[in-house]
């Protein structure tokens, strides 16, 4: 099951603790547990601000150089003209810089322990002004995570969207909505090239934990 939010995996705890809170309701059934949050940065194994340079965050979490800067595709700093919505100031760049290319691109994750783990990958549209103008898949070793994503129909412009997919490793097998498939301590994250514009990111990152639950708002 693929856990899909319109904003940051930080801002939906605050959202979601706030709204629990009003309705007297126990916050477990929020994320399943309060550790999924509590000590981000600590539990995050590998961060990278796509076509921009390094960032920590302001939970800790320290973004890295993009390593494909001058081997593939192309980055972008187009976004940095604009605010990007629903993202704390101090992060911004994290949503206005990015890397896309004309063909499927990716990053390798290594990743060497078992366990459950989470992917979030950050995105704003900060060029089309409607929807069916860039739309791509999502691979996380050849299984398709995120489907069609229109990044302008989920969120409109320049507004901060985050795309977050569970997945777990054991006994050399990566499991991931459902399917799973032989891992040999790569993790590859693969931007499809689709029918409308070209595949990109603008940060992305790996933390231990699990998502337990689903917030609502």
């Amino acid at each position: 099951m693929r856990c899909e939010l319109n904003s940051s995996l930080e801002h939906a705890f605050c959202e979601s603790w706030s709204k629990k809170t009003r309705e007297r309701m126990d916050f477990s059934d929020v994320w399943g547990s309060v550790n999924t949050y509590l000590g981000l940065a600590e539990r995050v194994i590998w961060a990278v601000n796509a076509g921009g340079e390094a960032h920590v965050d302001v939970h800790g979490i320290h973004f890295k150089k993009d390593p494909l800067e001058g081997k593939l595709g192309k980055a972008s700093d187009h976004g940095v003209r604009l605010p990007i919505l629903r993202s704390s100031p101090e992060d911004q760049i994290l949503y206005q810089t990015e890397r896309y290319n004309e063909d499927t691109f990716g990053y390798d994750v290594p990743i060497r322990e078992e366990g459950d783990y989470i992917l979030v990958m950050k995105y704003a549209e900060v060029y089309f002004a409607q929807s069916q103008q860039k739309v791509f898949d999502v691979r996380l070793n050849g299984h398709v995570v995120v489907k069609d994503l229109d990044i302008f129909d989920r969120v409109g412009h320049s507004t901060a969207h985050d795309e977050i997919v569970p997945f777990s490793i054991r006994r050399g097998k990566l499991s991931v909505q459902g399917e799973v498939s032989t891992f040999n301590g790569k993790l590859t994250v693969e931007f499809v090239k689709g029918y409308y514009d070209n595949p990109k990111v603008c940060a992305l990152y790996v933390m231990k934990g699990t998502l337990e639950g689903e917030s609502k708002f």
